[in-house]
């Protein structure tokens, strides 16, 4: 049985999923149970949903019809129970135990585009940071600079806040984002991976493509951790 994530703390030591006491954050057996639940398998189109019989370089039809600003989007995991649970205590309780486990699972994998010149995170509003305490794509993207090996450059400002994006649909997101990033000067002729810890619709990772694009960036590439699934946006 998996701990409960939003009525207690989690105690130090401990699996942050079942509280067996384990010293690596995740006990081999909820990792087990995440791989089975949330792994994502086979290929991934460019909006970094997976896509069964796509072939490299084609596109899901969403993206025949719109495509995504940025030329790839790489992503390892299902944003769904137990990850999600995971990923919201972290970025909404302060659980910061979770932060371990949640760093194992973004290093498991080689990084997935060699030719990156540097990490950028996709940045919170200072308010939202404020209240977290924290930036999480920003926490991340550093343990994944640590791991890659690559500079991590912040690139991109918030030029504004912008409503909460969780339950509203893709359309609403877009406009809601429209303008909502500066990218610097220093993103010319850059080659720039994006890092969020989940994917939805995709719409701020749009907007923040075409901001560091806008500035000169030679070529924009997401990864995130975790992706929401079609018929799944909250």
């Amino acid at each position: 049985m998996f701990f409960n994530l939003f009525e207690e703390r989690i105690p130090a030591n401990r699996c942050v999923l079942c509280a067996r006491p384990e010293a690596d954050a995740l006990c081999a057996h909820c990792r087990r149970e995440l791989e089975r639940c949330c792994a994502l398998s086979g290929p991934l189109c460019r909006c970094a949903l997976p896509a069964p019989g796509l072939q490299p370089g084609e596109l899901c039809g969403r993206c025949l019809r719109q495509p995504p600003g940025f030329r790839a989007g790489y992503c390892d995991w299902a944003y769904r129970f137990p990850l999600d649970r995971l990923i919201n205590a972290y970025k909404h309780q302060g659980q910061l135990p979770v932060e371990r486990a949640l760093e194992t699972l973004a290093t498991g994998a080689p990084l997935p585009w060699p030719e990156a010149d540097l990490l950028c995170p996709l940045p919170a509003h200072w308010r939202r940071r404020w209240v977290r305490g924290f930036d999480q794509a920003e926490r991340l993207a550093a343990a994944l600079a640590r791991h890659w090996r690559r500079p991590l450059v912040p690139l991109l400002r918030r030029r504004r806040a912008t409503p909460p994006q969780q339950g509203h649909g893709r359309a609403w997101r877009v406009r809601s984002l429209r303008h909502a990033f500066q990218a610097l000067p220093a993103s010319r002729g850059r080659r720039v991976l994006l890092v969020d810890d989940v994917i939805t619709t995709g719409a701020s990772l749009r907007a923040a493509s075409h901001a560091l694009y806008e500035a000169g960036a030679e070529e924009v590439r997401v990864w995130a951790l975790a992706r929401t699934l079609e018929g799944s946006h909250r």
